[in-house]
């Protein structure tokens, strides 16, 4: 997220955190079991932590707001410091809490961390929606130690004014966002918030002083304690050259054959949700004027095993899309039939094929089948309202379960900030004699900054391959 540092910094950018969960997403599932145990014996708030630094980084230029920030914690206590409460959604009000992930390293002095080695936090959720997060290991007296927040919500912008002519730029609004921090759990001696913007254009924002704007960034502060400004909520107008697009609904549906391939089939409902046109898209002004805000092709990301690629809509067929088969993936650029601009949307169905040996595995121990597969579409960068997964298994197949494989409560059916539940159910498919078992996963509110992490769902069923026969 911090564009332009070199090495670690006390920020990195939230694609290359992205990148490292993805190494360990697997093991973090041991890493909850662990956590929930400490917490058990680490129950109720305390006196708040002292946080003697607090950087927070806040990127507008992405499908979501992303809030990096660095706490440099000390143990002001007498007692070894085990664990600390974050109450994310105290601290970032009014927005849907979409992803949130906790490291600790690099030291600030004197302290129990290794200065150098990074290590992942497990937490666990209070019934007030506050992480209790436990530490590496405890912290001493006066121990210092460094903990970085990696937090994704919801974004919200505002079309200011909502029409525009075709010729004029996009302005969005970003309103009520908090530039200093108070939570009754964190005792912050100092300050700063950074935002960076998706372009230099602002018409406007708030100045809460000390606040400097060079070119796409905005720093407030730094606050100290007992010096914070009585109002701190800002409001940023600013330029955005890109499509604010939204995936309102896309359903997968994902068909098991009792031979060789898994077919995938997306259905996707995608909206502009930028500024309409006051006189109506032209296309002799798009030709001549192109406006980047104007969406003109989807990107999209399939399995390096895909083939049979197909894209159709109402009309049926559309040719213009470009797949490009590389080592490690399938990209597809997509063109729709017609621009999508502010205010107008697009149904259409995406296709293709997966060999089942690289998807399905058999369990030694039991021999039941389990299908695994990337939650996320292929349409890739949007923000998804709602999404659903049906996986069709072949036909006579029993015991048929799954879900998603998550490290923590976010996307399973406690998450209290989504929508997350399964159902089953019968589809009939060619052939069939009685239908077969479908177990659907349903979700809302999926961002695109997790397309960097091993997110998947699985499907576990009992079939015996003789009957493929």
């Amino acid at each position: 997220m911090a564009r332009g540092t070199k090495g670690r910094g006390p920020m990195c950018t939230m694609t290359t955190r992205l990148r490292v969960w993805n190494l360990v997403a697997i093991a973090s599932v041991v890493l909850l079991a662990a956590s929930a145990s400490a917490s058990a014996t680490g129950k109720g708030k305390g006196k708040p932590v002292t946080v003697s630094k607090l950087e927070r980084e806040v990127d507008l230029t992405s499908q979501n707001l992303v809030v990096a920030s660095t706490l440099d914690l000390k143990n002001s206590g007498s007692e070894p410091l085990s664990y600390f409460v974050y109450c994310a959604t105290k601290i970032v009000k009014d927005r849907t809490l979409l992803w949130i992930e906790f490291e600790e390293g690099d030291s600030s002095g004197g302290g129990d961390s290794s200065g150098g080695d990074v290590e992942k936090l497990a937490w666990t959720l209070g019934d007030d929606k506050c992480m209790e997060v436990k530490l590496s290991k405890p912290l001493a007296k006066n121990g210092q130690t460094s903990v970085e927040v990696y937090e994704v919500y919801s974004m919200d912008f505002e079309n200011i004014p909502g029409e525009i002519y075709q010729s004029e730029r996009q302005m969005v609004g970003f309103t009520n966002f908090d530039v200093v921090v108070s939570d009754p759990s964190l005792d912050v001696n100092e300050q700063t918030t950074k935002f960076y913007l998706p372009s230099t254009t602002v018409d406007y924002f708030t100045e809460v002083k000390p606040a400097n704007k060079v070119g796409s960034e905005i720093v407030y502060g730094p606050y100290k304690k007992g010096s914070n400004p009585d109002r701190s909520t800002v409001t940023i107008i600013v330029e955005h050259p890109e499509p604010l697009l939204v995936i309102e609904k896309v359903v997968r549906e994902v068909t098991v054959s009792s031979w060789n391939d898994i077919e995938v089939e997306e259905h996707y409902h995608i909206r502009n949700v930028g500024p309409t046109f006051k006189d109506g898209f032209s296309r002799v002004e798009y030709s001549r004027n192109p406006k980047a805000y104007i969406a003109n092709d989807f990107s999209l990301v399939l399995p390096k095993e895909a083939h049979s690629l197909f894209f159709i809509d109402v009309l049926g067929n559309i040719t213009t899309s470009n797949a490009r088969f590389e080592h490690e993936k399938v990209t597809v650029e997509a063109v729709p039939r017609f621009p999508l601009v502010g205010g107008w949307q697009t149904h259409f169905t995406f296709g293709y094929k997966l060999p089942k040996y690289s998807f399905i595995r058999t369990e030694p121990k039991t021999g039941s089948k389990v299908l695994s597969m990337d939650i996320l579409p292929a349409v890739q960068g949007i923000h998804i309202n709602n999404l659903t997964i049906s996986a069709a298994v072949p036909e006579f197949s029993t015991k048929v379960g799954g879900g998603a494989l998550a490290s923590t409560v976010l996307f399973t059916e406690l998450d209290p900030f989504r929508l997350v539940k399964t159902s089953s159910g019968v589809k009939k498919h060619f052939f069939d004699l009685f239908g077969r078992p479908v177990h659907t996963l349903e979700m809302s509110d999926i961002s695109p900054e997790l397309s960097q992490v091993a997110f998947e769902f699985y499907v576990k069923y009992s079939f015996n391959d003789i009957l493929k026969w």
